[in-house]
């Protein structure tokens, strides 16, 4: 009877993983933070994060049918469009045909796509051109968003753009940049969201992002984390769990990394990271596959507590 009961296991397991890996759900989260404007108690963004090529129904239906059920007011894309060893971008497009094409909608890229690159945010790129058909706009360096006489500010992480190094920047996103960058610092007291792919570690500093930070752009060692909000990608929320222990291993952390800038929203000294787990996979072959971790989109309610009371 063991080896019975024990093939029995094996089956539903894996019929359940399958089942598991084919279904999307909505990750609804709150990010919490006392300096968020008033005014944008409540505000809605929807995030869309490493598609990785899969398709979900015929033309993406399902995805796209779950999207125009959600209530939002931005959507975000925040990278891993495709896989490392496949370039079709026919998923991608499928998914943004059928979108309603309404409210602010924005798009940055992942390791996968241009390895987090900026340069190629112009025409004649793939990436740009594809999302400028269907009315997506690149956030770089950032946008305002406004509500009445409030704002919050979106701003893409400057330390990916540590590949830029070796390549020629165009001129027009330099000089996007800085007028962005006045902009931005003559505000007053800025709230500030980062829309990240790799998430910048909320409770430690890399040692290679401090280095080329202080060491390439000059800056200080209190210049660590500048921002209020940060929202991210790219670690499929440890794409494999295990029950009581959580994501068996993430890109970039290791095995067993614990959830802290891995999968889900977390709050550390006035900073509120969320991380979304995202729709597809990576890695080995016989690790492509999601393990009591569903493909999900995050739908994000923005909240200060303190101010709303």
């Amino acid at each position: 009877m063991i080896p019975g009961i024990i093939l029995l296991l094996i089956i539903l397991i894996v019929g359940f993983t399958v089942w598991d890996n084919q279904r999307i759900v909505v990750d609804e989260v709150i990010m919490n933070n006392s300096n968020l404007p008033l005014g944008f108690e409540g505000y809605r963004i929807l995030q869309i994060t490493d598609l990785h090529g899969k398709s979900f129904g015929e033309k993406q239906v399902k995805l796209v049918e779950l999207i125009k059920k959600q209530k939002y007011d931005l959507l975000l894309f925040t990278g891993d469009y495709i896989t490392d060893e496949n370039d079709d971008l026919t998923p991608l497009e499928d998914l943004l045909k059928g979108l309603p094409n309404s409210g602010d909608r924005y798009y940055i890229l992942g390791n996968a796509d241009e390895n987090n690159s900026i340069v190629p945010l112009v025409r004649g790129n793939k990436f740009y051109d594809l999302f400028a058909k269907y009315e997506v706009k690149p956030l770089y360096p950032g946008a305002e968003i406004k509500r009445g006489d409030e704002s919050i500010w979106l701003r893409t992480n400057p330390y990916v753009g540590r590949y830029e190094i070796y390549q020629e920047i165009q001129r027009e996103l330099v000089n996007a940049l800085e007028t962005f960058n006045k902009k931005y610092e003559d505000s007053e007291d800025p709230f500030t969201v980062e829309v990240s792919h790799l998430p910048t570690e909320i409770d430690y500093e890399d040692e290679w992002i401090h280095d080329y930070r202080t060491n390439i752009l000059g800056e200080r060692d209190d210049e660590w984390i500048d921002w209020d909000m940060s929202i991210n990608g790219h670690t499929h929320g440890g794409q494999l769990h295990l029950p009581f222990i959580g994501p068996v291993t993430s890109p970039n952390y290791g095995l067993f990394p614990g959830k802290i800038n891995v999968t889900g929203v977390h709050e550390k000294n006035g900073h509120t990271q969320y991380v979304c787990s995202g729709l597809g996979v990576s890695g080995p072959k016989m690790l492509r596959f999601r393990f009591l971790n569903p493909p999900s989109i995050g739908l994000i309610r923005l909240s200060n507590a303190q101010k709303a009371k």
